[in-house]
């Protein structure tokens, strides 16, 4: 092929500039537009009787029987399909039957791309277009080649034409499949536990695999013990081998097949093949050969041998994610898919693949991005919100911010405040998620917002209300909403809306719904994320996020929550695929820290704890703690391992830090704990239920949350002696939490959001408690000493008081063998008594010394004591 020079002609289509902290848009073409090879313009050609052509301003002249012309690398970036000739003849001079034939690279038959039979039009002047469709669709990269026809006639010239170009249109676009593959596509399988490749290579994964000794059948695929009934809806049509031949162990590796075929117009038009697959437990997918998606597959990659380990984690119920694959990766003609599907562990119950759906996703002309999972969060202060979106293209966006008194016929003013776009990227499932921030808020202010952008649209126009930013406040509590539990997602869908309803209707001011976890039942499942993201509340009213052990094995997680001051080190995440980190809020008067309790890394978690109420403790009256594994329930996950251990663990560094609260879900149960310090008891007196409790220093109550959907409830534990449960309740209805706080206190007040019978009816109390601090006792600044000595064969007992303070004190020293009395013992000045027991050998015992002084306009006494040892 010739070189590239000067005259060649490249087709381009301009992409949207795209805002700096925004990603290259990779999903959005321009139309495309026809490509014009101008007449004059041509990088060589000649005529057989030796005149030269005409190479004139604005066209190609002089043309005759046998003429050929030839424009090199011609780039068509887009599928051409027609081809239109500019042409002008004059009657008299040219000859019979003027015709072009146009071929690619080289003019010989088979790349003959198209015939034009020109007309006659009156004139040099008198310009014709003549459009005619090509024998094939052109892409890429090719010398256009014109011969040039006409039948002579008597005494004329017998020109061809003037030409002023050559132009190719787009080919109309091919109608591409629903889908490509469905759950009855059939896929050739291996499901007897070796190894395809026998040398550990990928080569079972590419088109050259010889795979006719294979099972072939149509999924879905599975076995749960050798039967084909996983429950809760999945099932097998296609039984796979469950455990190795001659072994109990269950085979840790499935391998799977099919081809695609796409037609290189289809291809043209393709951006990305689209699927949706459920797997148990992990699952990798390649295309031609190269991997393109893994979920729960972190643990193939340090594996002795990728096609046969183990790998993904337990997690119930089948998972559903989408996987993507690029255009770039596909190829015109057969496309072969690879599937290995693996087992976590040898003692696994169960396997499942069902590919229900790989569809095309063509190339926009229109560039009109849909935004969904839209979602309002708390930011780090009173006067911020969070923002976070779901695009289904990757192009710039934003919020915008104005009061909702502003709006006026629904038009958004362009006085609105735009705040850009803090973090984005490709999710789990297929689309793009966008986190902002809206700061600098005004208390007491109705605002509207909307994300997205001018040139792609935007979402939905949203209204939320702040409240003052000082003083007390409201907020809502929910146990594990966890939709798709049930095995019911629209059953789990009307409870949480319910729940939602009751609560916000009951309290309209609340200023945030918080979540004690497990939001989701399958961690990737967007399915279930759109259940859970349905409340219109959900865009009003902040919302507050707790990573759950169902959300955490996907990055769906990190990706649907926008948090503040997150910290991904602390409680990180357990492998590249699931989502970890801790992060913490101040919301008026209170300090609230969030940590993923799904992570036993401790020894983060506790830096991080320490670290934020180090900075921050002293700005609020209360400190507050949310984790999803509750360590002080009353149903069946207490007796769990992995809670004890968590038990063992963290109290006594949450009594160390002054956390007032502790709130947690998990066991799907409702449980208040009495007052618990470092681990145990606080007050062995205190009574079951108390509807007011009095926290000293490092005494913390903890809350477990039971459902607020109805998707689960667990029941009573009674394997073990519940020692800090002071009220448990489980009637299998729904609940919430009002938890109101002010200076003096905190109020948590747990509500049925679902009657049960006609004696609790919706809102209904299940129980009610008054947090308070006890009051901070003032204190002397007394030291005081004691030790024994022997005098004339007696022991005495030897106290000094030493008064620190900047006033004088009075001093009463109490031992066993006797007291002594000190007044106005002066500020610096030591009080000092030896006291006779009267006895030649005394056993070690204490002396107590009460001490009266004046702090400001109150008087105080203390009680402050000494030890000595035994003697004589």
């Amino acid at each position: 092929m010739a070189s590239l020079i000067a005259s060649s002609v490249v087709a381009t289509a301009a992409l949207p500039a795209v805002a700096a902290q925004q990603i290259t848009p990779t999903a959005v073409t321009a139309a495309a537009e026809p490509l014009r090879l101008e007449g004059e313009q041509y990088t060589s050609g000649s005529n057989p009787n030796g005149e030269a052509l005409k190479r004139e301003s604005i066209n190609l002249g002089n043309t005759f029987n046998g003429t050929v012309v030839q424009f090199d690398d011609v780039n068509f970036t887009n599928r051409m399909g027609t081809l239109t000739v500019r042409a002008a003849t004059r009657d008299d001079a040219i000859g019979a039957n003027p015709r072009l034939e146009f071929f690619l690279d080289e003019a010989i038959a088979a790349n003959k791309i198209a015939d034009v039979a020109l007309p006659t039009t009156g004139g040099w002047s008198n310009w014709l277009n003549t459009t005619v469709d090509l024998s094939t669709t052109v892409t890429g990269v090719h010398d256009v080649i014109i011969v040039m026809h006409v039948d002579d006639l008597p005494d004329r010239r017998n020109y061809v034409a003037n030409f002023d170009y050559f132009e190719f249109g787009p080919a109309a676009p091919v109608d591409l499949p629903e889908a490509y593959l469905t759950s009855d596509s059939p896929w050739k399988y291996s499901d007897n536990g070796t190894d395809p490749s026998g040398d550990g290579s990928l080569s079972w994964t590419t088109a050259q695999f010889d795979d006719t000794a294979w099972k072939e059948a149509a999924g879905a695929f599975g076995s749960k013990r050798g039967a084909a009934d996983l429950g809760n809806g999945y099932v097998a049509d296609t039984l796979l081998q469950y455990a190795q031949t001659g072994s109990a162990d269950t085979v840790p590796t499935y391998h799977f097949r099919t081809e695609v075929t796409i037609t290189a117009e289809e291809l043209e038009q393709l951006d990305a093949l689209q699927g949706e697959l459920a797997y148990d437990d992990a699952v990798r997918v390649f295309v031609n050969g190269e991997k393109v998606a893994g979920f729960a597959d972190d643990r193939v990659n340090g594996a002795a041998n990728q096609n046969l380990t183990y790998a993904g984690v337990s997690a119930g119920d089948p998972a559903t994610s989408t996987v993507r694959i690029p255009a770039d990766k596909l190829v015109a003609g057969e496309n072969q898919i690879a599937v290995a599907l693996y087992q976590d562990r040898e003692t696994s119950s169960d396997i499942f693949l069902d590919v229900k759906s790989l569809t095309p996703v063509e190339k926009q002309d229109v560039t009109t991005a849909k935004i969904s999972d839209l979602l309002l969060g708390v930011g780090a202060t009173t006067a911020e919100r969070n923002l976070v979106w779901y695009s289904d293209i990757d192009v710039p966006q934003v919020a915008q911010l104005t009061e909702a008194s502003a709006i006026i016929d629904g038009v958004f003013p362009a006085t609105a405040s735009t705040f850009p776009v803090t973090a984005g990227g490709a999710t789990s499932s297929g689309e793009f998620f966008r986190d902002a921030t809206l700061s600098g808020l005004d208390e007491n202010t109705e605002y509207a917002y909307r994300v997205g952008a001018d040139e792609t649209g935007w979402s939905t126009v949203h209204t939320f209300r702040t409240q003052s930013f000082t003083g007390g406040f409201d907020f809502l509590f929910f146990g594990d909403p966890q939709v798709g539990a049930s095995g019911n997602l629209a059953n789990d869908e009307a409870g949480w809306i319910d729940t939602l309803n009751v609560a916000s209707q009951t309290y309209p001011n609340a200023e945030m719904l918080f979540s004690a976890g497990d939001q989701v039942e399958s961690a990737g499942n967007e399915n279930e994320y759109t259940t859970l993201l349905r409340p219109e509340q959900m865009r009003s009213i902040p919302f507050v996020a707790t990573n759950g052990n169902h959300d955490v094995g996907s990055k769906a997680y990190e990706q649907h929550y926008n948090l503040p001051n997150e910290d991904l080190t602390a409680g990180a995440a357990g492998s590249p695929s699931s989502s970890g980190g801790d992060y913490w809020f101040i919301y008026k008067d209170v300090l609230f820290l969030n940590i993923n309790s799904n992570s036993r890394d401790y020894a983060s978690h506790n830096a991080f704890l320490e670290k934020v109420v180090a900075e921050q403790g002293d700005k609020v009256t209360w400190k507050v703690l949310a984790f999803h594994h509750s360590i002080y329930s009353a149903a069946v996950h207490a007796t769990d391992g992995d809670i004890i251990d968590r038990r063992n663990n963290m109290p006594a560094k949450i009594s160390e830090l002054g956390i007032d609260m502790v709130l947690m879900g998990h066991d799907h149960h409702y449980t208040r704990s009495y007052l618990i310090k470092d681990g145990e008891l606080a007050n062995p007196d205190e009574q079951a239920a108390a509807a007011e409790v009095v926290a000293g220093p490092g005494e913390v109550l903890y809350v477990t949350a039971n459902s607020a959907s109805g998707s689960k409830y667990y029941n009573l534990n009674t394997g073990i002696d519940l020692w800090w449960s002071s009220v448990r309740n489980q009637e299998r209805v729904r609940n919430y939490s009002a938890v109101e706080v002010t200076d003096e206190s905190i109020t948590v007040r747990t509500l049925r959001s679902q009657a049960n019978g006609t004696a609790n009816p919706v809102n209904s109390v299940v129980d009610e408690v008054v947090l308070r601090k006890a009051d901070e006792a003032a204190d002397l600044d007394v030291s005081v000493s004691a030790a024994t000595r022997a005098l004339a064969g007696k022991q005495y007992v030897s106290v000094t008081v030493t008064n620190s303070e900047d006033v004088p004190v009075d001093v009463v020293v109490t031992t066993a063998y006797g007291a002594k009395t000190f007044t106005a013992v002066a500020p610096g000045k030591s009080a000092a008594v030896s006291i006779n027991s009267r006895l030649g050998a005394i056993p070690a015992g204490e002396v107590t010394v009460e001490v009266t002084g004046q702090v400001g306009d109150e008087t105080v006494t203390v009680t402050k004591s000494a030890s000595y040892p035994a003697a004589g």
